[in-house]
């Protein structure tokens, strides 16, 4: 990579560049940070020496022990003197995360490396609450934790982002349709963003889960990748060169309202034949409903318990209830095809909490996308099953109000 020297490199762009590269890489030597981003050293040197003064980038030193950490997260040695390394101020601004979903909000705070801090749920029922009961109760919650956590929010967050499971306009900050609520067309990020100022912003928990997995060096290799979220409905996040893909209208990537068969079962969206009508934990329910009696089941809203014991029937050899995991899987199938079509992503990553029974979708997942790839298409990405022992839809919340900050901080028409 060839080095900008300090003349002709815009000192905006580059410094948001710095910024994130220690965001996601953690504390970094000087040299290596010009070696990633392309950077002279002095341009480097001259760069976070306005962040260092600015607050927002501190000196720390790594033993010769210890070594420091690569973008892999291993570790090299060093000799003689230790590296002086550069790392963000944790405390130089904070963002507050939250996370709507069936009956829970989620609510947690990041600082500005991006780490969780401090974090609460609440058990609320959000389908029975109106458009403004959603945002008196929303501001009510963040108007407590922001109290709760005074002892280490010192300053007013600089952005609220919320991860809403449904489909979203990321644009007008609208929640189109969500399974979490009775009424449509909710617009939440305006009168938020009237309450607290600074900015607020709204995407769907797969877009944030995306965000996430960018942002992590261990999961991201590289590349465009989709992140498809099997849970009660199912969702997907796109990266495309290097950034989630929202589209013209906001509402892209809408994988789950694809459809297998036009006249198919009734999806929650009002439509026929979806991908989420066969997938989503209330389509398995449903079918499950039809083979045995499940005390108090009610597939509109079905529990993380239920669905765990259908998938222990389905291994323990309940042939049905596998059949239905099975056939899950290779309409799975049939839609990645569709997307390794049209993006032909580099990896494709599969989480949520419906991956839950991926063992038993697994075989069925690969036969329904050999049959429905041409076959030169068949040197198709990596799918990747990411365990669900982790939300990363918060973390990418918290990330994405951190990457409209950076952007934020350094405007065309400052001069730092």
């Amino acid at each position: 990579m060839s080095r900008r020297t300090e003349s002709d490199t815009p000192r905006q762009p580059s410094q948001i560049a710095i910024l994130r590269y220690l965001r996601v890489h953690g504390p970094a030597a000087r040299i290596d940070i010009g070696t990633a981003t392309g950077l002279s050293p002095a341009t480097v040197t001259s760069l976070t020496a306005d962040l260092m003064t600015q607050g927002l980038v501190q000196e720390s030193q790594a033993t010769a022990a210890s070594g420091t950490s690569n973008a892999n997260g291993t570790h090299g040695t060093t000799r003689g003197r230790p590296k002086v390394l550069l790392d963000l101020v944790p405390g130089a601004a904070c963002v507050i995360g939250v996370k709507l979903t069936i009956n829970l909000i989620e609510i947690a705070l990041g600082n500005f490396k991006g780490e969780i801090e401090r974090n609460t749920e609440h058990s609320i029922k959000t389908r029975d609450l109106t458009d403004r009961q959603l945002i008196d109760t929303l501001i009510t919650l963040i108007d407590s934790f922001i109290k709760d956590n005074s002892d280490i929010i010192t300053h007013p967050p600089v952005g609220i982002s919320v991860a809403v499971q449904g489909v979203t306009d990321s644009n007008s900050g609208e929640i189109i349709w969500s399974p979490a609520l009775r009424h449509r067309q909710i617009a939440i990020t305006r009168p938020l963003s009237e309450r607290y100022g600074g900015v607020v912003q709204m995407s769907n928990d797969a877009n944030c889960i995306a965000t996430a997995i960018t942002q992590n060096t261990t999961l991201h290799g590289g590349g465009d990748f989709a992140v498809i979220m099997l849970g009660y409905g199912i969702g997907m996040g796109l990266v495309l060169n290097g950034n989630v893909y929202n589209g013209h209208f906001g509402t892209a990537a809408e994988f789950g309202h694809m459809k297998y068969q036009p006249d198919g079962p009734l999806c929650n969206c009002g439509r026929r034949g979806c991908l989420e009508a066969y997938i989503g934990d209330y389509a398995i329910l449903r079918d499950a409903l039809g083979l045995i009696d499940l005390a108090d089941a009610n597939s509109l809203h079905p529990s993380e318990e239920q669905m765990m014991d259908l998938v222990a029937r389905a291994r323990a050899g309940n042939e049905d209830l596998a059949d239905l995991f099975r056939h899950a899987g290779k309409v799975l199938g049939y839609g990645i095809a569709n997307l390794i079509a049209l993006i032909g992503p580099k990896r494709i990553f599969i989480t949520g909490s419906g991956a839950r029974a991926y063992d038993l979708m697994a075989p069925e997942l690969q036969r329904g996308l050999h049959l429905a790839q041409v076959p030169e298409l068949h040197r198709g990405p990596e799918i990747v099953h990411l365990a669900w022992d982790k939300d990363l839809a918060l973390q990418g919340a918290i990330g994405q109000s951190l990457l409209r900050h950076d952007e934020n901080m350094f405007k065309a028409g400052t001069n730092t």
